[in-house]
């Protein structure tokens, strides 16, 4: 009897071998949320339900899909792999653990036949979600380039009423493609034979499949940044009108010209396995949620915490401030401040309370030109004017923050010529990438005549590593307080390096040496200046481990989403504008950093005086109620609801005192005419509310309802 038990317990929890005699059809992973079919012969994901819903999220079993590879031939680039034409080999099934792996050998390609590789697809439903993972074993001669896994091949609208969108991270806020029932064709019409668009991994970690009350987030989960990674979604057969390609229209039917009308969901990893190489895919996890895209981010949110950790920085980084930007020199040589007139800056800062000045053009050749120098200019001074200049600022209080740009060579110099362009990422033909540069000032200029164009160098070369931190090491040598290392969170479209001498993998997705070069410098600056803080333009999620914060520019539209996802980095934004209200109520929105920027950040900060004098009262505000709307959690519209004249209105924010629990509402007019009349209900109120504003700080009663006048802001506190 005991043995007996021993056996019954055994095979309930230990792996099942299927072979495909078995007679069993279909295998189910399932919990409380999902529930995922797939057909044990084949590997098809034939069914995908959210079961708290019960959206049909993989709508049609015959429509469901597999892998899909493409192993180009020696003079056949396109040779596809498809996972539908290819049988399991083996299936391995653990039921207590809720995985199944498929194992596919001997990979039957479209062009050039059978080929020696084998394919191991494991799903498994974890606290996360359905978590698919891969291993690949190439004993072909041929380098698999992409991977697709998973592939939805019935991507179902929940709500053919609504909308339906893919949305993501983009520059610290929010892009989105439209999927229903308009679709947007990203790459053109004569690039493909179904209309599709995409988003990539690392600018954004996950998409969200949604519309306004439920979705499907799916999130590539992994912290390396070795493959680039991108979510797609393909429309079939296509547009039932050609003249309306550019915006698209789908046909509520289910059929057209007799093809099934349908959508194709699937994230594509960009490899590059080797022949004799095995290779391991990182995670790609799908999960279904309810509400918002809140709910959504929420997912990567939890997953986030498990490894993020920021980089210590300075007391007075942590504090309220605002900054100034300050443009001295671009590359037409149209010079506007020598190293001297920087402590003139400097006073102006510390006579309207600004903390910090961004100095951009400071290097060799101005803004945007003979980059990756960071020489100083003789024609702004001397060197040692600059650091006399940077030294007598700090004694005012001011922070001096140096622009610097290691991403690119400017291909119009005799260093670039004779050495850089061996560092310089190349393309698959052997020739270095190109990005065209930025235009400055002058009409030639502008019309793009002799714009000095770049190529992006490759991090993952120790060798140009190597002179970048002779570069960097020259900016800290200055004695300023940090550096806003610009255009740190792109390559120009360069996406992977084929450059054998640069000692990577062949090809190398150049991504993965933004880790190296940051901590190459954290080195350096942790032995210099312990204290000195790093910036980054636009960071996507992961760089901030190395960067301490992110510089942006946003508009009132905004979309909060890397606020959301991250409420605790530091990000900044500019404004620009002579009265300027709207966007520094966006900045008090957000919890952002105000960047002063008058003139396209070529002016001083008298030069606008009423956007100064609005920002310093919300700086105060901010000051004053610091363990709401700083030192707070950020929760954007989440927890409270808001109307304005009697119609939903969105454009508030709510933040957390993560001491008390007690909660802040901030409320913005961005109308530059009409004053609004709003009603607030905080979800599951603790206290008693008082409201201020910027020009009325001191808290008064608040009954719930008021009126915010034009270009303006109110805060409401629970106490």
């Amino acid at each position: 009897m005991e043995r007996g038990k021993v056996m019954r317990t055994f095979f309930a929890v230990t792996f099942l071998l299927i072979s495909l005699q078995i007679f069993a059809q279909k295998i189910t992973l399932e919990n409380e949320r999902l529930k995922a079919v797939f057909n044990e012969k084949s590997g098809v994901l034939e069914k995908l339900i959210d079961k708290q819903t019960n959206w049909n999220i993989q709508h049609r079993p015959e429509l469901g899909l597999s892998f899909y590879m493409n192993v180009p031939l020696e003079n056949q680039r396109f040779n596809p792999i498809i996972g539908t034409k290819q049988n399991v080999a083996k299936i391995l099934f653990d039921q207590t653990e809720k995985k199944i792996t498929f194992t596919w050998k001997g990979l039957v390609s479209e062009k050039g036949g059978k080929l020696d590789i084998e394919f191991k697809g494991t799903a498994q439903l974890t606290e996360e979600g359905l978590a698919f993972t891969g291993e690949v074993i190439n004993r072909s001669p041929f380098v698999i380039e992409i991977i697709r896994w998973p592939q939805i091949g019935d991507l179902s609208i929940p709500d053919k009423e609504k909308t339906f969108s893919q949305s993501g991270i983009d520059y610290g806020g929010m892009s989105r493609f439209n999927i229903y029932p308009k679709f947007q064709n990203e790459p053109g019409y004569f690039a493909v034979d179904n209309p599709q668009n995409w988003m990539e991994f690392p600018y954004t970690p996950f998409v969200l499949l949604s519309n306004e009350k439920q979705g499907l987030y799916v999130g590539y989960h992994d912290t390396t940044v070795r493959d680039l990674v991108q979510f797609k979604t393909e429309m079939k057969p296509g547009y039932v009108s050609y003249e309306l390609w550019d915006t698209g229209v789908n046909p509520k039917g289910d059929s057209l010209a007799d093809k099934p009308v349908h959508y194709v969901f699937y994230t594509t990893h960009f490899p590059f396995v080797q022949p004799k190489e095995t290779l391991k895919l990182h995670p790609v996890v799908i999960q279904a949620y309810q509400g918002t895209w809140h709910k959504g981010a929420d997912i990567y949110k939890a997953w986030r915490k498990s490894w993020f950790k920021a980089p210590p920085s300075p007391g007075w980084f942590k504090e309220v401030h605002s900054w100034q930007q300050i443009h001295m020199n671009n590359p037409e040589d149209d010079i506007r401040y020598s190293y001297k007139d920087l402590l003139t800056i400097a006073e102006d800062c510390a006579q309207n309370g600004v903390k910090a000045i961004q100095i951009t053009g400071w290097t060799k050749g101005g803004q945007d030109r003979d980059n990756p120098s960071h020489d100083i200019d003789p024609r702004l001074g001397t060197r040692e004017d600059l650091r006399n200049a940077i030294s007598e600022a700090q004694k005012l209080g001011v922070k001096m923050i140096l622009f610097t740009k290691f991403t690119w060579a400017d291909r119009s110099t005799k260093w670039y010529r004779d050495e850089l362009i061996k560092y310089g990422t190349k393309d698959p033909y052997g020739d270095p990438h190109y990005y065209n540069g930025y235009a400055y000032q002058t009409d030639v200029q502008l019309a793009e005549i002799n714009t000095r164009h770049f190529t992006p160098m490759c991090h993952l070369s120790a060798a140009w590593r190597q002179i970048a931190d002779e570069e960097f090491t020259k900016t800290i040598n200055l004695g300023a307080d940090g550096m806003l290392y610009d255009e740190n969170q792109h390559h120009g479209g360069a996406k992977y390096c084929y450059d054998s001498s640069h000692g990577h993998k062949i090809p190398a997705y150049i991504f993965g040496g933004d880790e190296l070069l940051a901590k190459g410098f954290e080195k350096i600056k942790n032995v210099s200046s312990p204290g000195y803080i790093f910036g980054g333009e636009g960071n996507y999620d992961l760089e901030f481990r190395q960067y301490h914060y992110s510089y942006f520019r946003v508009d009132p539209g905004h979309v909060p989403i890397h606020r959301y996802v991250a409420p605790h980095e530091e990000m900044i934004t500019v404004v620009a504008g002579y009265n300027d209200r709207n966007l520094v109520n966006t900045a008090l929105l957000n919890r952002y950093i105000i960047s002063y920027e008058p003139r396209n950040f070529k002016g001083r900060l008298m030069e606008f005086p009423m956007t100064v004098a609005y920002g310093n009262k919300v700086d105060a505000l901010r000051r004053q109620y610091t363990d709401y709307l700083w030192q707070g959690t950020f929760h954007h519209i989440v927890g409270a609801k808001v109307t304005a004249d009697g119609a939903p209105y969105e454009n508030y924010a709510v933040f957390t005192d993560d001491k008390t629990g007690r909660r802040a509402v901030v409320i913005v007019n961005y109308d530059y005419e009409k004053s609004i009349k709003i009603h607030l209900k905080l979800d599951g109120r603790q206290g008693k509310l008082y409201s201020a504003t910027p020009e009325k700080p001191e808290a008064v009663p608040f009954s719930g309802r008021a009126t915010i006048p034009s270009n303006s802001a109110l805060i409401v506190i629970e106490k």
